[in-house]
């Protein structure tokens, strides 16, 4: 148990710099809010496409919006690599307490041999999740090119008008 004084070490700080990343990560919530949104999507819609404006590219969001056109095969590569990451997981994801499970598990001689397989399965999923966001990134840099490398900040937000929004991963379940 955390003494309480540690909850706030449990979120990090917002950025205050601006890349191919956050955009990824801004791309990645409003994907998954087209699905099924949450708690201050038109937030999160309003900062992603803020951040597009600022590097200069339209990105669609859903089958609707991909259309045809430029870049059509790479938009909907996208959409799928976002949908996967969104859908990568454990079967313990969504679990807020599960003292109970455990026990049971315990009790049927088989606790040890599920948090082993548990910890090397979150290792597996850890990866796979990086491995999507790198390729995110791949995908992201190569639509943007040379534009790929800049960098904004807090104050160019500002100047924009682009208010920074809370990440669904930020959010309860």
């Amino acid at each position: 148990m955390l003494p309480d004084e540690d909850y706030a070490s449990l979120v990090p700080n917002p950025p205050t710099r601006f890349g191919v990343g956050e955009l990824r990560d801004a791309y990645v919530d409003v994907v998954t809010d087209e699905r099924n949104p949450r708690w201050m999507a038109a937030e999160r819609r309003a900062y992603f496409d803020g951040l597009c404006g600022l590097f200069d590219l339209d990105l669609p969001t859903s089958r609707q919006s991909a259309g045809r056109g430029r870049n059509q095969y790479v938009h909907g590569l996208l959409l799928d690599t976002a949908e996967s990451l969104q859908r990568t997981g454990t079967p313990w994801d969504g679990y807020l307490v599960a003292g109970a499970l455990l026990k049971e598990l315990d009790h049927l001689g088989i606790g040890e041999a599920h948090r082993e397989f548990v910890s090397e399965l979150r290792a597996a999923v850890d990866a796979s999740r990086a491995k999507h966001r790198e390729l995110l990134d791949l995908l992201l840099g190569g639509l943007l090119g040379e534009r790929a490398n800049q960098v904004f900040t807090l104050d160019d937000l500002e100047a924009a008008g682009i208010e920074r929004a809370v990440p669904i991963r930020y959010l309860p379940d």
